[in-house]
């Protein structure tokens, strides 16, 4: 073995015996803190530059984005920092040509999230990839069942999931706090939706359309797209719910372990589509039975703003605004809220909050969301980062479901979590998988 494998052995021995007693916080050694990880970036603008960010402190050898032009500045600055920095438009120009990847960061749209992914993870590279993990149900499974198989080290990027006050909202439900809860309404004000295509326009300079579209259906470029519109494009992006659900469920879904159901039943009460994307609202009711010694639990989202809100908690002060984006946790023995990205975690009403101490801490606390994952890679031995795919997709297939009951109208859905498949309707089904456009078939087998 070489010399940079023998030291990484020695880093590893070292942080294990540092790692304390069980449940505490992972150390480690102050040599591995330094270590750089090989990584690359691939989506460099908009959200990207937290993984730019990230890099500026590893060893940043390759960076993607389909317009260099938008990113220039960002890009100067790291090849300063990194002499030997290759750039490219087309992902997968990056992975045959660059080789020894230990990390790397996925910010492109939704759509091209599992095909980015997943070639890093056959490159042996851990991944971190922007929320939601993916477009479609089958790629969030595929990327659980490739990331166990080669156990390496990956997070999602919903940032909550690594705070304090989502560790809250767990260990509250858990300590029997709220009693069985059995109700959630989670709600966004988030819009995002599409209708008429705009007309075709030239490509605008230094884009690289081809690489943008990626595994989805070609259309000419036109408004509404690139830099930021896709997101209620059917085609593109998950809607609202796709944007902000993997924050805002996070809490219920870990806490009353819902990844763990067999089966959910799922139907869009409010919202659908049209032939081109989503509307800007909807209300979704999720139902899942039983989990062990947990209740059946209703689960509904809202999204749309204005008149689209959870009805207002009985118990919340008059001089309390009502959540905008979070959840409500309607338990036996009382109520809880949490904002955007689980944060804000409270007992209401205030007296409830004073009459119940701070529970006790039952989960491990972690450096950031992605000092989580990088700590992973640098060291095999480091706890799995928490928002690990084999989490994350789970939670990521939970919120999917809502955008396939909203392409099947008011249709009452029955999923097989085990299976990946709707029981009861293959007009459901039909929206699963979907085949990439030839050139970008990479990962999409079976």
């Amino acid at each position: 073995m070489g010399q940079v494998t023998s030291r990484r052995g020695f880093l590893r021995a070292s942080a294990a015996m540092g790692a304390g007693v069980l449940g505490a916080p992972f150390v480690l050694s102050a040599e591995a803190r330094k270590e750089k990880v090989k990584m690359a970036v691939v989506g460099a603008g908009g959200q990207g530059g937290a993984g730019m960010g990230t890099a500026s402190g590893q060893q940043l050898v390759a960076v993607c984005d389909v317009d260099l032009k938008r990113i220039a500045k960002g890009l100067d600055e790291a090849k300063k920092r990194n002499a030997d920095l290759k750039v490219f438009t087309d992902y997968r120009k990056l992975f045959d040509e660059v080789k020894g990847l230990e990390a790397v960061w996925v910010a492109t749209p939704d759509h091209s999230h599992f095909p980015a992914s997943i070639r890093a993870l056959e490159a042996g590279a851990g991944v971190y990839c922007e929320k939601p993990l993916t477009h479609n149900i089958w790629e969030a499974r595929k990327l659980r069942e490739v990331a166990a198989a080669k156990k390496l080290a990956t997070q999602m990027g919903n940032q909550g999931h690594s705070s304090e006050t989502i560790r809250l909202i767990c260990e509250y439900i858990w300590a029997g706090v709220l009693g069985d809860v059995t109700k959630l309404h989670c709600v966004s004000n988030r819009s995002f939706g599409a209708s008429k295509r705009p007309p075709s326009k030239p490509v605008p300079e230094g884009l690289d359309w081809q690489s943008w579209l990626g595994p989805a259906p070609y259309r000419d470029y036109h408004d509404g797209l690139h830099s930021f519109g896709w997101r209620g494009w059917l085609d593109f992006g998950t809607g609202s719910l796709g944007d902000m659900a993997c924050h805002t469920i996070d809490g219920g879904v870990w806490a009353l372990k819902l990844d763990e159901a067999a089966t959910v039943e799922v139907v869009a009460e409010e919202g659908g589509v049209t032939a081109e994307g989503f509307t800007g609202h909807a209300r979704i009711v999720y139902r899942f039975p039983a989990r062990g010694q947990m209740p059946p639990v209703e689960m509904t989202w809202w999204n749309g703003g204005g008149k689209h809100l959870p009805p207002r908690p009985e118990c919340l002060e008059a001089d309390r605004r009502q959540l905008g984006e979070g959840t409500y946790y309607y338990g036996t023995k009382g109520m809880m809220e949490s904002g955007s990205h689980c944060g804000g975690t409270r007992l209401i009403p205030e007296t409830f909050q004073k009459a119940n101490k701070k529970p006790e801490a039952v989960i491990p606390r972690v450096p950031g969301h992605s000092g989580d994952w990088l700590r992973a890679i640098r060291d095999s031995s480091a706890p799995a980062p928490s928002s690990n795919f084999g989490y994350s997709a789970r939670l990521t297939e939970i919120v999917l479901l809502g955008t396939v009951a909203l392409r099947c109208a008011k249709e009452k859905l029955v999923y097989d979590m085990k299976e990946g498949k709707f029981t009861n309707s293959e007009k459901a089904n039909r929206f699963v998988k979907r085949e990439p456009r030839k050139g970008w078939e990479f990962g999409y087998g079976a």
